[in-house]
């Protein structure tokens, strides 16, 4: 029986192949002044190629003071027509439809970057922003005028249609909000006039494109987290106006700082707001779009059941363009997931790099730059290493028609990701570490485990390449005493290797350390973290890191900065602290998470030996996911 993701649908008079859908997502791949270019052009082709039924571009601007971030798309001039439509051509080459998001900001709009003040239907500021100017009715008036000219560039550049973005804190969701909109004029009060703007914006844009092109709306079935803010029932009863109005299909989505879309809970639960979309799918007629943390599993499941009729792949379209490709397919095991690392999140919001990266798809934004093309001449390539960056290499490697053989000591594949996936809130990098490692296995590549490299052994096979990812080892800080007392790496903790007592001193404050903290937290351990540095979890984003350090504070961690270390004892570390007091942290277990040392022994003594010698992850430095993936993968592409 054919997949209901598969079926064709009807969103108005718009035919789509199937019920997958590409939902808006701000990369930041627009230029300077919000022109489509190359880079953003082979990003939305990607997922078109990929076998999405509709794309949506980007929430972009309909006037420049409604702009929400640098380098967003804007749709507010007839100068941005030639290349929407240009964009909407490459789409379209792939049997896709495209439609924009039409946005205005708001409140949350950043002054530095628009030069004037923020507007809003009342003056209450956004949670750390400026506090906006309240609009006049005439102000809001001429910004429904704004919505239809965008529509009506829209259409002359060819999408197929536009969506009205009535969520996610912007203008027409500050009006919807009771927790932002205190107007006591006709667009405030009741929840019909709080949706005034959202559907006098539909019917004006209705009129100006006439009544056969698709237009619809994205709305918050709940804020999350927002005192007063948006609730189901509230939601139900927007959806049932903007019906009314003439939007042909409701696209629901969540919003707020407590949001299940976020990383909120310590295990992976996918599609936890597609309760919302089937509340809304009992009191509308027309099509709804579910979002948010999908699979294909439940993706199916929700259509099948018919508690929603399409659905959104957003940060799963940005890990694997081909999702709905494999999904038609039914490979399903070669689908590359999304492990909610948030490093798109940051990008977007707190990085001066331009454009968002992904830490399992090394092609984010070079869409067509780095492609995998078969190797001029097939050759014996052997990989030292079994992490993310040597399985990543030798999965590129045999799809350019290399000969692969990977050598890991342990006895599985995974390195660092196996005790990465044990944290709490770790658990999606399971997926991935299944992902390579189904890869390897459909792709013949020769994994041998339990086998270590030597010099000798790698020359006695003769390759015509050889990648060196042996990792590293753990780095022992100087601290008098310490090989005398019970101690245990952070890693060998998570994998279950090492027993720990029920006081427990962390040496180290990053990432690894964290995660090690709230692990033992949660078994009831009394646990202390320490490090001579400032501050804990620099290195961590602060999608991650904000949320990461309420928790271990929550749980009862200590988290104790510029400390002096002096010596451990069997009472424990003695320390000085920041503010001159020495003492002894009472431990059972000092647990090491103070960094890494490379293993570069064997690359040293083979680089001037063997000919075509690389050296990527963590056996070069330090590296993270995204480090690693994308080593493993270019250097796969030079072999």
């Amino acid at each position: 029986m054919e997949k209901k993701l598969c079926q064709p649908i009807m969103i108005g008079q718009m035919r789509l192949k199937n019920r997958m859908v590409m939902p808006p997502m701000v990369v930041r791949y627009a230029s300077d002044d919000g022109y489509v270019t190359d880079r953003s052009r082979r990003y939305y082709e990607a997922r078109a190629k990929g076998g999405v039924a509709l794309v949506i571009l980007e929430a972009s601007y309909i006037h420049p003071a409604g702009q929400i971030l640098p380098n967003e798309h804007g749709i507010s001039d007839d100068k941005f027509i030639p290349g929407l439509s240009q964009l909407v051509e490459a789409i379209h080459r792939h049997d896709a439809k495209a439609a924009v998001q039409l946005v205005h900001a708001g409140r949350v709009v950043n002054p530095q970057t628009t030069g004037v003040q923020p507007v809003a239907p009342s003056a209450i500021p956004a949670p750390g922003g400026e506090t906006p100017r309240e609009l006049t009715p005439g102000e809001i008036t001429a910004i429904i005028n704004l919505f239809v000219q965008a529509a009506l560039r829209a259409k002359r550049a060819g999408f197929d249609g536009v969506e009205i973005h009535g969520a996610h804190g912007y203008l027409i969701d500050q009006f919807i909000s009771p927790a932002s909109n205190h107007r006591q004029d006709a667009y405030g009060g009741s929840t019909e006039n709080r949706a005034r703007l959202l559907i006098n914006v539909i019917k004006a844009v209705k009129e100006a494109v006439g009544p056969n092109y698709p237009v619809w709306c994205r709305i918050n079935g709940q804020e999350y987290g927002v005192d007063g803010g948006e609730t189901l029932d509230q939601a139900k009863e927007v959806a049932c106006l903007a019906e009314a109005a003439g939007a042909v299909a409701i696209h629901v989505t969540a919003t707020g700082p407590a949001s299940p879309v976020n990383p909120t809970s310590a295990v992976f639960t996918p599609a936890p707001i597609a309760h919302l979309a089937a509340g809304i799918k009992q009191v509308v007629r027309v099509p709804v779009i579910a979002v948010g943390k999908m699979t294909a599993a439940a993706g199916e499941e929700i259509v099948a059941t018919g508690k929603a009729d399409l659905i959104a792949f957003g940060r799963e379209l940005i890990a694997d363009p081909e999702l709905p490709n494999k999904i038609s397919s039914g490979k399903i095991e070669d689908i590359r997931p999304c492990i909610l690392c948030m490093l798109c999140r940051d990008d977007l919001r707190y990085n001066p790099v331009v454009g968002l990266r992904c830490s399992v798809n090394a092609t984010m934004g070079k869409e067509g730059v780095h492609p995998i093309t078969p190797a001029e001449k097939p050759k014996k390539v052997l990989v030292v290493g079994g992490g993310p960056a040597g399985m990543e290499a030798a999965r590129v490697a045999a799809l350019r028609g290399h000969r692969v053989t990977l050598w890991e000591k342990e006895t599985k594949l995974g390195g660092q990701l196996i005790a990465a996936a044990v944290a709490p809130h770790k658990d999606r990098i399971q997926a991935l570490k299944a992902y390579l490692s189904s890869q390897l296995k459909n792709l013949g590549v020769s994994v041998e485990l339990g086998r270590e490299a030597t010099a000798a052994s790698i020359a006695r096979l003769a390759p015509d390449a050889t990648v060196i990812a042996s990792g590293s080892s753990k780095l022992t800080p100087e601290i008098p005493g310490l090989a005398k007392v019970r101690t245990a790496a952070a890693t060998a903790v998570l994998e279950g290797k090492a027993k720990v007592g029920k006081r427990v001193v962390i040496i180290g404050a990053e990432l690894v350390a964290c995660e090690v903290a709230e692990f033992l937290a949660q078994q009831k351990r009394r646990v202390t973290m320490v490090r001579r540095g400032p501050e804990v979890a620099l290195k961590i984003g602060p999608s991650v890191r904000a949320p990461l350090l309420k928790r271990l504070k929550d749980q009862g961690v200590t988290m104790l900065t510029g400390v002096t270390y002096h010596e451990a004892t069997e009472q424990g570390l003695t320390i000085t602290t920041k503010e001159g007091q020495r003492k002894t942290l009472e431990a059972d277990t000092i647990v090491l998470a103070a960094g890494a040392v490379p293993n570069q022994g064997l690359y040293q003594e083979i680089k001037n030996k063997i000919t075509a010698t690389y050296a990527i992850g963590d056996c070069v430095a330090p590296r993270n996911i995204h480090e690693a993936i994308s080593e493993g993968y270019h250097t796969a592409l030079i072999i």
